[in-house]
């Protein structure tokens, strides 16, 4: 367990570092579209492991939701790039897709932990990549998907974030 908190923490050190929070403010629709593409994938499917891994009642719920939300945010992130003209290949970032395979291949029976401890990260690096394009985004569609994904977005980080405190257990 713990080389799989050291390994998602490292990862997640280099995905919500101060230059990569500051990047934000000018990113490229492409580079919005694909990182929260990644995002949404990242949830999905680490969602879709938690169901299949996780012995706790709270843990499913909230992989469900995510699984829901994240799914309809995919649909609508598609639709906006579309009507703004910004091609979608939606492929995980080398750095989701490392905190996947961390989560993917955790045996240390405490699933639950890593997978809420991922879950905090990951919401607090798309909450920043959607409230900043929001604000600054070029593209119009996905400046307002942006704006109306990022509320949900904060929910789950709330969510998240009380489950890591609670240990996520129940």
């Amino acid at each position: 367990m713990h080389f799989v908190k050291a390994l998602l923490a490292a990862i997640t050190i280099g995905l919500i570092s101060p230059g990569a929070m500051a990047q934000t403010a000018t990113t490229s629709p492409q580079e919005f579209v694909k990182a929260a593409a990644s995002s949404d994938m990242f949830e999905i499917q680490s969602s879709e492991l938690a169901l299949r891994k996780s012995k706790t009642s709270r843990v499913k719920e909230f992989a469900r939701m995510l699984i829901k939300d994240h799914t309809t945010s995919s649909k609508r992130l598609i639709a906006a790039a579309k009507k703004d003209d910004v091609a979608v290949a939606p492929e995980m970032t080398s750095k989701h897709a490392a905190q996947l395979e961390a989560l993917s291949n955790d045996s240390s029976g405490a699933f639950d932990n890593a997978y809420i401890d991922a879950q905090v990260a990951a919401h607090q690096e798309a909450l920043t990549l959607m409230t900043s394009y929001a604000e600054n985004g070029q593209a119009k569609h996905l400046a307002a998907h942006a704006k109306k994904t990022a509320p949900v977005i904060r929910q789950h980080f709330k969510h998240a974030q009380q489950l890591s405190k609670s240990g996520s257990q129940g």
